[in-house]
């Protein structure tokens, strides 16, 4: 998996998408994501308040638990992947169909009991449409102007995705 996502975290001098593929389930997706926040490497952005997240606990009440399945999970994703937060439009090393490919194979490394776990909201139409351009709700986790951050729990691996983008 790590393999599939390395493109996303290859390029020199990337700066809107954090990755981390690991082995241990057990941890909660605020527990696989804080490392990302605090990692001296990754500016959180030129908004970061006393209120942005910085502990477990925090994150834990950031991220709320989808009820997708696979074939929703995807879009979601691949949106995440490809799409520049605060403009719209393509962003990142692969076109969508690159993305669309190599996500999926990630979606069923996970395999069909992989729980996902997002900071932003959209409503049951843009999950049904798999169109995640506008009409969200976010819970922010940077001091970015736009941040998503998906963390999904397979049987046997994790995977964290962070994109962010500001205005």
């Amino acid at each position: 998996m790590a393999e599939l996502l390395e493109p996303l975290t290859a390029e020199p001098g990337r700066q809107f998408i954090r990755v981390q593929v690991g082995a241990d389930p057990r941890q909660t997706p605020a527990e696989l994501l804080l490392p990302i926040l605090l990692d001296p490497d990754f500016d959180r952005g030129e908004y970061v308040t006393p209120e942005t997240p910085t502990t477990v606990p925090q994150l834990t009440r950031a991220l709320t638990e989808l009820s997708v399945t696979a074939a929703q999970i995807v879009p979601f994703l691949v949106h995440t992947c490809t799409t520049d937060l605060a403009h719209g439009g393509t962003r990142g090393p692969w076109s969508i169909e690159t993305a669309q490919t190599a996500l999926q194979c990630v979606v069923d490394t996970l395999g069909t009991k992989t729980r996902w776990w997002t900071n932003v909201a959209y409503s049951a139409w843009c999950w049904g449409h798999g169109d995640f351009s506008a009409d969200f709700m976010s819970n922010p986790v940077t001091g970015h102007d736009f941040d998503r951050a998906v963390v999904g729990i397979g049987n046997s691996a994790t995977v964290t995705l962070l994109a962010f983008a500001d205005s």
